[in-house]
């Protein structure tokens, strides 16, 4: 049977699909992929594949474009645009992936004739053995365009990490920021060796902060998942609860709580929350979440801009609407749908909610503001500001929490900034995104402040 008679994978096809929906239409990835029932009814393996070579190709959309214009420099566009997505995810997989060439070449060529551009097989053929030919012969035109880690983000966004931090630094921020992201499971238990004893369990590692870590893996599928045992928690995002200390049967607000990781969190610890959340739909997960964990809380869908308890509490846990930068590596779709008219509106609502939340606290209360941004409008300028306008005081951080991490220095110490790669872990020898196979894990990207009220 000839080739232009064969189907190609589905997995392809629904990444061929995924593709065109996120980058044409603003299509969040995550929320395709839950709404899209083929991609439900691949095989486990299947289903990893695409969504890793869906995500890759976004993460890597700015760079497989300098390839693709290289090999085509009149790319397909109008009515031939799903040409231009099938060369996408062929030099994603050729160049990032260590993708077989021949599967890579023969898959395109039947997706390009799925979608009807049958007349196109052979410049995506010819194309695509081109940049076969210059993988296996190392050429320099392949490292160039797999060290061009900026040619993926933004020029606004770049720009904003360069003026921030320095050019050496964005760099390597936005190249941890490309590393695909690792599984990170926190305990519910807290007693000496759970971690090491679920970490062996589930062929993981334990980290210095609590977490479990895993390369990938489905969480309903592992063990303890059903018997709520464990959730899933990037290992950064653990520390601003930590931050708060002893909260052993303290009142604690959790504002914009959902979807209930840091709620489980002040729960474990012990203390008596109030998550408040503005969407009753993510609030509900948070609910279905904290059950599965046989834990409760008083759930409350408000606004906290508009809300207040009706006593004062022990302590404010914000983790704040942000860019979400620092999460890029879990979202790539960031990269092609990220505004810079979001920076100053949400550093506003962020100030705001600040201040608000401040008249909730007991004298002496503490309050934690947390990011998952990497810029300083959205990190210590915020804290600048609250330190400055407020009556909270800010409040010296224990060293030991972030113990584990490389934090950035000239920081105050009620302050922690943690960029993408600052998680120290057994490879952290490999420190370049040129290949997704050679990558360490890293963290989120965040920043988090300390205060006390007066």
């Amino acid at each position: 049977m000839k080739s232009r008679h064969l189907h190609p994978e589905p997995a392809r096809e629904i990444a061929l699909s995924g593709l065109k929906a996120v980058m044409s239409s603003g299509t969040a990835l995550d929320e395709w992929l839950e709404k899209n029932e083929p991609y439900h009814q691949l095989e486990p393996r299947d289903r990893r594949f695409c969504r890793r070579l869906l995500a890759s190709s976004l993460r890597h959309h700015g760079q497989a474009m300098q390839a693709l214009r290289h090999y085509i420099p009149r790319p397909p566009k109008g009515r031939q645009q799903m040409a231009t997505y099938v060369l996408l995810l062929a030099l994603t997989e050729l160049i990032w992936l260590d993708g077989k060439s021949h599967a890579v070449v023969d898959q395109s060529v039947r997706l390009i004739r799925s979608v009807g551009l049958e007349h196109l097989h052979g410049l995506i053929n010819a194309s695509l053995r081109r940049c076969v030919k210059d993988i296996d012969a190392n050429a320099d035109i392949i490292t160039t365009w797999r060290h061009d880690h900026a040619a993926n983000f933004p020029d606004w966004i770049s720009s904003q990490l360069i003026a921030d931090w320095g050019k050496e630094k964005a760099n390597d921020i936005m190249a941890a920021s490309l590393m695909p992201p690792p599984l990170d499971l926190t305990m519910a238990a807290s007693e000496p060796g759970t971690t090491d004893i679920w970490a062996e369990k589930l062929g993981g590692y334990a980290l210095p902060q609590g977490s479990v870590r895993l390369n990938e893996g489905a969480p309903y599928r592992l063990d303890g998942y059903a018997d709520g045992k464990w959730w899933v928690q990037d290992a950064a995002a653990t520390l601003p609860v930590q931050m708060m200390g002893d909260i052993r049967g303290k009142h604690v607000i959790d504002a914009c709580a959902a979807p209930g990781g840091k709620t489980a969190q002040l729960i474990a610890g012990g203390a008596y929350v109030t998550a408040v959340d503005l969407s009753a739909g993510r609030l509900e997960r948070l609910r279905e979440n904290l059950n599965r964990l046989n834990m409760s809380a008083d759930v409350i869908t408000a606004n906290i801009l508009s809300w207040s308890p009706d006593q004062l509490v022990d302590a404010v846990l914000i983790d704040a609407p942000c860019s979400a930068t620092g999460t890029i590596r879990r979202n790539p779709d960031k990269l092609v749908h990220a505004k810079p008219s979001d920076i100053a509106m949400l550093g506003n609502l962020q100030t705001d909610m600040i201040s608000h939340a401040a008249t909730w606290l007991k004298p002496g209360g503490i309050l934690v503001f947390a990011t998952c941004s990497l810029f300083r409008a959205e990190g210590e300028d915020i804290a600048a500001r609250i330190a400055e306008d407020t009556d909270l005081i800010p409040d010296p951080i224990d060293p030991q929490i972030y113990d584990g991490f490389a934090p950035v220095a000239g920081n105050d110490a009620h302050m922690l900034r943690l960029f993408p790669d600052a998680l120290i872990t057994p490879d952290n020898a490999i420190t370049t995104a040129d290949n997704e196979n050679t990558m360490t894990h890293g963290n989120d990207g965040f920043f988090m402040a300390r205060f006390h009220r007066k």
